[in-house]
């Protein structure tokens, strides 16, 4: 798998070359083409065939940078939609896409590129809602809190029943730890919008975190708008977890498991009940699945070593401890685990 995603960021960069040699020299024969081409994504080699017949086509630029974007090829992203937008610069959507690359790209700066971006479309496109909007997300990511209320107060002033601007709000009053007033601005964006997903989820996050029964009606209002949400049921049988009703945590917990035998989460949680309910060998084995499935899950390892050593099994425990702290080593339980079980050992 990891290889061929260097084969096809390769092929990007070598689409990249052709693409510029084109722009300025000229465009390749038939067969330099197919060469170049040899081994390429399918989506991506198309483009760049149809580039080659048209190298000046905004719209192909864009649509070939959201493939390399998707690949994770940023630099050749970057390249097109620079070039998209030298020969049409008022298209919001390209903009849009040239802030998420810098966003994702992450080098130093690149989040105050992206904002700045988002900022110059907001000059082309004044008062467009969706800009800013996704201005004010970005400034919420790099926690620009009050540019992001400044931003957001100039869609009310537009238009003050915008849900999406409240949904907005309620995240920022979160980031910055005002509950009251995330609540507030949640609960409106969901009177002004019922299908809003992700403002019931954070809704219900936030009662189950104050543990409030009325969680599970916010988990169960975005189960109403995508009844297919393992998150929302996640986050629901957390709440029973925390509350310590594990029967219909379990309940919910395995109804995942059924729906998507890969979710990693719900082994861990479950072991994490069972290791409270000193169901040793069960922790174990939930733990254990958990690893299977997301070989990174650095708190698996953790608690499936505190399993082992409960257990007895002091070699295992103290490989698992290593395990964990090696692939974090700011874990401090990890790291103390680790310690002790090899002075333990007199290591």
């Amino acid at each position: 798998m990891q290889s061929r995603k260097y084969l096809i960021i390769a092929a990007a960069v070598a689409a990249a070359a052709l693409a510029v040699w084109f722009f300025f020299f000229r465009g390749p024969s038939a067969e330099e083409l197919a060469a170049q081409m040899e081994g390429m994504d399918p989506e991506l080699a198309e483009l760049t065939r149809l580039l080659n017949e048209s190298p000046k086509n905004d719209s192909l630029l864009y649509a070939r940078a959201r493939v390399y974007y998707n690949l994770e090829a940023y630099d050749e992203a970057l390249k097109d939609l620079n070039a998209a937008i030298s020969v049409d610069s008022m298209k919001p959507r390209y903009y849009h896409l040239l802030a998420d690359v810098f966003m994702d790209y992450a080098r130093p700066n690149d989040s105050r590129r992206a904002i700045e971006v988002l900022k110059l479309a907001t000059k082309r496109f004044p008062g467009r809602i969706p800009t800013l909007l996704k201005l004010s997300e970005f400034q919420l990511i790099v926690k620009k809190h009050g540019d992001a209320l400044v931003t957001l107060d100039e869609i009310l002033k537009q238009d003050p029943q915008n849900a999406e601007a409240f949904y907005m709000a309620g995240r920022v009053a979160l980031d910055q730890g005002d509950t009251l007033s995330a609540i507030g601005s949640l609960k409106k964006s969901v009177s002004m919008d019922e299908g809003n997903e992700d403002a019931w989820l954070f809704l219900g996050r936030i009662y189950s975190n104050q543990n409030n029964p009325e969680a599970v009606q916010y988990f169960d209002n975005a189960l109403r708008i995508d009844s297919s949400s393992l998150e929302a049921r996640e986050f629901k049988g957390a709440f029973y977890k925390r509350r310590g009703e594990f029967g219909k945590a379990f309940e919910i917990y395995r109804d995942i498991i059924l729906r998507n035998p890969d979710y990693a989460n719900a082994y861990f949680d479950m072991g994490m009940m069972y290791l409270e309910m000193d169901s040793l060998p069960k922790a174990y084995t939930h733990f254990d699945i958990a690893i299977k499935t997301d070989p990174i899950f650095v708190k698996a390892y953790y608690y499936r070593g505190v399993a082992a050593e409960a257990q007895g099994n002091l070699t295992a425990a103290l490989g698992d401890y290593k395990q964990a702290y090696g692939m974090m080593p700011q874990y401090t339980e990890a790291k103390t685990a680790k310690e002790r079980l090899e002075k333990q050992a007199g290591k």
